[in-house]
């Protein structure tokens, strides 16, 4: 794959073209690149990118630097205003509208400069879009994921009851999860947890709901359509979920893994929690979201980006290890990871490499459904208000609609400033 390099690093990068390679080769000078993510489980696959474009730059060193997703965002804030950012950034949609308007980022419009086979038409343009701003793109799309129905089959062999199948509703749901909980010997049919990208969200998006209006400048929470799928999810939280109790001492991912609940949604990224344990690595199975009554069904999908601060004292180097693994060969390189590479049909790479694992069919299925998660510049602050009324739904402290209602009414101040 031909490669081409600026030269303008005030004299750190040297253009060289290697004999019979291609490759652009890089000064003797050693480079370190820091790559920041909260993708501990990504380790590994991110490591398998890393190695073959060291591979191809051997003076290019980059290290992965791995903060847990609870301070990921604190640290990256604080190395912002300091002018200390990694210099390659894994971004969310939660929070790169504000790192854009705050001018942190740098504009990737110049990456075929360094990789002329690169094209955002590689990408879907969905996820794409999700770090485009005024036209110019702030992040190289990493990864895509989506939410999806994970079941116990030991479980539900036990009780007698039926796999999940596509032609699910939520009234099958709800009628699977009520035989399957047995709460005086700790089984619970389904772990309506609290969570909005992997737990309720998909249900009020397949409602017809979702959590600001359609331009952004308004919540979408107080419509009838999102307090009915609410009500519902909230329905299965009370007759058969673990209790809050519980909720709040085991996270959900390891609720599921030990056996206690026989049905979850959970977003495809964690399912090597579960081919990793061996006590629930046999007996788990994936089938995808049920679908509304009226047969409408969607799943809430997100996909993370690549991006570089724009004060990178290393912006060179860092475009090129961008632009690497972004290529086809560089998500081809990480598709044994739990992330599906957003590359245009690598995707059938990574679920080949997972077949044996579990139906990588269901996901593929589900992200032919799914629906972008929702961010804004101002999420932290009405995702703060949210967050807290869907809590106080939870705690069993609010019904849905005043929740939702009085959510909405402080979400809408802030969005309207």
């Amino acid at each position: 794959m031909a490669k081409k390099l600026n030269l303008a690093v005030s004299g750190i990068l040297i253009g060289a073209m290697t004999a019979g390679l291609g490759v652009t080769a890089f000064a003797e000078e050693q480079i370190t690149l820091t790559y920041a993510t909260w993708n501990e489980n990504q380790r590994d696959s991110i490591q398998a990118t890393i190695d073959g474009f060291e591979a191809e730059y051997p003076n290019i060193h980059v290290e992965i630097q791995i903060t847990p997703w609870a301070e990921y965002w604190t640290k990256l804030e604080a190395a912002a205003t300091s002018g200390e950012m990694p210099d390659i950034v894994t971004m969310h949609t939660n929070s790169v509208e504000r790192y854009v308007n705050g001018g942190i980022l740098a504009e990737l419009e110049d990456l075929a400069d360094y990789d002329e086979s690169f094209s955002y038409d590689n990408y879907e343009a969905g996820i794409t879009d999700l770090y485009t701003y005024n036209g110019i793109h702030y992040g190289v799309p990493k990864d895509k994921d989506c939410v999806v129905l994970v079941y116990n089959k030991k479980i539900f062999d036990d009780a007698g009851v039926e796999y999940p199948t596509a032609d699910w509703t939520w009234d099958d749901l709800k009628e699977a999860a009520e035989k399957l909980t047995d709460k005086e010997n700790g089984i619970y049919g389904f772990n309506a947890y609290n969570n909005d990208q992997e737990g309720y969200g998909s249900f009020l998006y397949a409602n017809g709901a979702d959590f600001l209006n359609e331009d952004g400048t308004a919540s979408g929470l107080d419509t009838p359509e999102a307090i009915e799928a609410m009500e519902f999810y909230m329905e299965l939280n009370a007759n058969c979920s673990p209790s809050k109790e519980m909720q709040a001492e085991v996270d959900a991912v390891t609720m599921f893994a030990t056996g206690t609940v026989a049905m979850q949604p959970i977003g495809n990224w964690q399912l090597s929690y579960f081919t990793d344990n061996e006590t629930i690595k046999d007996d788990f199975a994936l089938a995808v979201l049920p679908a509304t009554p009226e047969g409408n069904r969607a799943t809430v999908s997100n996909g993370l980006a690549l991006s570089i601060p724009a004060d990178c004292e290393n912006m060179e180097a860092a475009k090129q290890f961008v632009a690497y693994a972004s290529s086809e060969k560089g998500m081809q390189e990480a598709a044994s990871g739990p992330a599906i590479p957003c590359y245009n049909g690598v995707d059938a790479v990574w679920a080949e490499e997972h077949a044996d694992l579990y139906d990588t069919q269901v996901i593929l299925d589900s992200l032919a459904y799914g629906k972008q998660l929702r961010g804004s510049e101002k999420k932290n602050q009405w995702g703060e208000v949210m967050y807290g009324y869907v809590g106080q739904i939870f705690d069993g402290t609010m019904s849905v609609e005043d929740a939702f209602t009085q959510a909405s009414a402080e979400m809408n101040e802030i969005l309207a400033q």
